[in-house]
């Protein structure tokens, strides 16, 4: 008989179940504990690497972030899962304490959920345009020592106050019967103008946050993702596919209306006249409640 052997044998039943009990235990706690931080860790970290929170690009953490973004899901059920599986049996024998200590930790990860869903996103910090409207210049224009994208297609001339297009950071709209899509980063402040034509058909787009202190965008139809200054997308399906850029102008209105001066001029979205006048002041509020 082995030393192993014979050890085993003057142990107690008992023992060997109580052993066995607290191996358990401790391995469906490990489950629980990893369960809970794969939870956690995705939801912050989906928004961390791409928005422009301290340290958050000091390495190359774009395609980790893309993976996490698209599988997003995946994540979230595995943690799930095997936080229902850990805890299945913790439930059926423990005290009101420790279920109070579970709801406890569960409700910690919905409320960082909600945080980096809809308070930490760049499309919940800056909205999309709601309506679109324009005034002519001679209509009790004020903002003539204020920035505009100014585009001139087919005859048809408009220009677009950056401090709207900041806050927004892209619009769609149709100049001189070609859609064009307006754009503006408020973190490196370049406008640039583009054609939202891919693979012959006019996508939409939307702000998902940061790469390299410039503004990403992502198309609706292959979820890749753009770069504002270039152009370019730089990862997903279309990764290096070109969008390309409309001819435009950034200049004060005064410059521009002396051009142009029968030029239409976007008017504000009343939806978001606060947050103009932080951006038309140069105070551009990364984080507002």
């Amino acid at each position: 008989m082995s030393i192993a052997a014979a050890l085993l044998a003057g142990i107690d039943d008992r023992v060997v179940i109580l052993l066995i009990n607290l191996y358990n235990c401790c391995m469906k706690t490990i489950l629980f504990v990893s369960g809970l931080l794969l939870l956690i860790a995705t939801e912050i970290l989906k928004v961390y690497f791409i928005m422009p929170f301290p340290h958050m690009q000091m390495v190359h953490t774009l395609g980790f972030s893309y993976f996490i973004n698209m599988h997003l899901w995946w994540f979230r059920i595995a943690g799930f899962a095997i936080i229902v599986y850990s805890a299945a049996e913790f439930l059926r024998n423990s005290n009101r304490l420790k279920k109070g200590l579970l709801v406890g930790v569960l409700v910690m990860y919905a409320v960082v959920a909600y945080l980096c869903n809809f308070k930490f996103t760049a499309n919940r910090i800056f909205y999309e345009v709601k309506q679109i409207g324009f005034t002519n210049a001679s209509e009790g224009m004020k903002d003539y020592n204020k920035l505009v994208i100014g585009v001139v297609n087919n005859g048809e001339v408009k220009a677009y106050p950056v401090y709207i297009v900041a806050y927004h950071h892209q619009l769609k709209d149709i100049v001189g019967g070609m859609p064009v899509l307006i754009t503006y980063c408020s973190i490196c402040r370049t406008g640039r103008v583009y054609s939202p034509l891919i693979n012959g058909k006019y996508d939409s787009f939307k702000l998902v946050g940061i790469n390299n202190s410039n503004a990403i965008f992502e198309d609706e139809a292959t979820k890749s993702w753009w770069q504002q200054a270039s152009g370019k997308a730089i990862t997903g399906e279309l990764k290096d596919a070109q969008l390309n850029e409309v001819p435009s102008q950034v200049m004060f209105m005064s410059q521009w209306l002396q051009i142009y001066p029968n030029s239409r001029v976007m008017k504000p979205d009343n939806n978001y006249l606060q947050q103009y006048s932080d951006f038309s002041t140069g105070n551009f509020k990364i984080f507002s409640p």
